[in-house]
């Protein structure tokens, strides 16, 4: 259709409809990048920096594009031909998207996250970036200029904002990514076939072909012979790995294999792991009511209702799939001793009025990745107010090497606890703080006292932090983090850089 032919009604709101998806298709192809890119690369905000910084770059570039084709091929074909060059790219992207992310995931975690985004993303955004300035154009030969730019970047906005709730809300925690990025490519397979009978072509046979090969590629992906189970929430991609006597959870990064929890299909000590260490708190104090903020698989839930049934525990998981997780294949069942609550950590304390005598806490989220807000001053305040008078908390914090993360997250508990204490295990250290002071030779009195009340099966646990326990020695040049200051994804990348895979 020329440029010289007068655009039909019909024609112009197909244009502002194509307006439309192509906003949708932007924002929704952003933010599936960042669950396409977090299994490999985390979550931190340099990755979310990398995505968005590129995105914005290729949107740019496709701005000014797009204002060079339609003044070098003033055709309602230009828009035909940008999404032809989409339809390609997403197709590529569905079948070979895993390969590429697994070969960057090698490098380091900003620079792989921008050639992921270049490679998988440029395009297809240089391309729906393109059809704005195209559709203007077009629909300018008609009418006022300044009304028609009006009525395109209105109508594209309206299709980022539904890109954005409907793939936030419902096509990413329902469906997956893979569908997600299917959903996309059928989008753009529909906007061509309309331009093809637009056009005339009643052979929709290319469409046809573009669509017989997709089911290809929207097969699930293979998954490792030990992974039983896999699947998608709001907050984490979730896989379950079965190991002969385990069942392990992990979340997100698939970077450095680390757990977020594990089921032990006989038995229930993991031979001195991380979660067995938190059994030691009721060896420095009774602990009668007991907080979890973090409950992934329910691991630790498991240890305490077995070593200590008469504990009361209310236990806190943000994600509903991994709740679900935890009851339906790892045997943890509410009772008149167990509540669980789906809430994020810091909301949940601060509509809680209640005491207890522990807070164990595991928040990262899959990888070394924790939540800033969970390693500030006013985090451990909150916690601080919901502790008994001789309440303790015990945390896990992941350092594999240095004092990057560890160093100001010791000084900042120990700038709201009066006693720190550390138990290093493998690249984790439990972190030990009590509400008032006490001296490192009485928790051990107090620790080898209890052994004698307790299951023999906790012998070990209790005699390796007994060993290995040492009080925090504050030093006044070390950072404390608050909600105001706590560059965690900034020290966690230090800590990370050239770590071995």
């Amino acid at each position: 259709m020329n440029e010289n032919v007068k655009i039909s009604n019909g024609v112009k709101k197909l244009l502002l409809f194509i307006s439309f998806i192509a906003g949708y298709l932007i924002m929704s192809l952003e933010l599936l990048g960042f669950r396409l890119l977090a299994p490999y690369f985390g979550n931190s905000i340099y990755v979310w920096g990398s995505l968005v910084g590129l995105i914005l770059a290729a949107l740019s570039a496709g701005y000014y594009f797009g204002g060079w084709l339609i003044e070098k091929w003033p055709q309602v074909r230009a828009v035909t031909g940008l999404f032809g060059v989409v339809a390609i790219f997403l197709l590529f992207t569905l079948f070979f998207y895993q390969p590429i992310l697994k070969y960057l995931a090698q490098w380091d975690i900003i620079s792989g996250s921008l050639a992921a985004t270049f490679l998988i993303f440029g395009v297809p955004m240089i391309a729906l970036a393109a059809v704005s300035p195209v559709v203007i154009k077009i629909l300018a030969e008609q009418e006022k200029t300044g009304r028609s730019a009006g009525l395109v970047y209105a109508w594209a906005t309206l299709g980022s904002l539904l890109g954005t709730f409907l793939t936030a809300f419902v096509l990413i925690p329902y469906f997956g990514s893979r569908l997600t990025l299917y959903n996309c490519f059928f989008l753009v397979l529909i906007v061509l076939a309309i331009l093809f009978l637009v056009h005339g072509h009643k052979n929709l046979l290319v469409i046809g072909l573009f669509f017989f090969i997709s089911l290809f590629g929207l097969r699930s992906a293979v998954l490792p012979a030990n992974v039983i189970f896999e699947t998608e929430s709001a907050y984490n991609q979730i896989r379950l790995i079965d190991t002969k006597n385990l069942i392990l959870l992990t979340l997100n990064s698939q970077r450095y294999n680390l757990l977020q929890s594990v089921y032990v299909k006989e038995g229930t000590l993991f031979n001195l792991s991380l979660i067995d260490l938190f059994n030691v708190g009721p060896a420095i104090a009774p602990v009668k009511n007991l907080l979890i903020l973090g409950m992934a698989g329910g691991a630790s839930v498991r240890q305490f209702q077995q070593f200590f049934p008469e504990a009361r525990i209310d236990a806190v998981e943000i994600d509903p799939k991994i709740i679900d997780i935890a009851k339906e294949r790892f045997g943890v069942k509410e009772n008149e001793n167990l509540k669980i609550f789906e809430a994020d950590a810091r909301p949940f304390l601060a509509k809680s009025q209640k005491k207890y005598d522990m807070v164990e806490v595991d928040l990262f989220q899959g990888g070394p990745y924790a939540p800033f807000y969970t390693l500030t001053q006013e985090f451990f305040k909150s916690i601080f107010s919901h502790l008994t008078d001789e309440g303790l908390l015990m945390m896990n914090i992941y350092a594999p090497r240095g004092q990057e993360i560890l160093a100001p997250a010791l000084a900042t508990i120990n700038s709201v606890f009066p006693s720190v204490f550390t138990i290093p295990i493998n690249d984790n250290f439990v972190v030990l703080a009590t509400k008032s002071e006490t001296d490192l030779e009485a928790v051990k009195n107090k620790i080898e006292a209890a052994q004698k009340n307790f299951s023999s099966d906790l012998i070990l646990p209790t005699n390796y932090a007994s060993d290995l326990i040492e009080k925090y020695q504050p030093d006044k040049k070390t950072p404390v983090f608050t909600d105001d200051w706590a560059p965690i994804e900034l020290l966690t990348y230090r800590m990370l850089k050239g770590l071995k895979l």
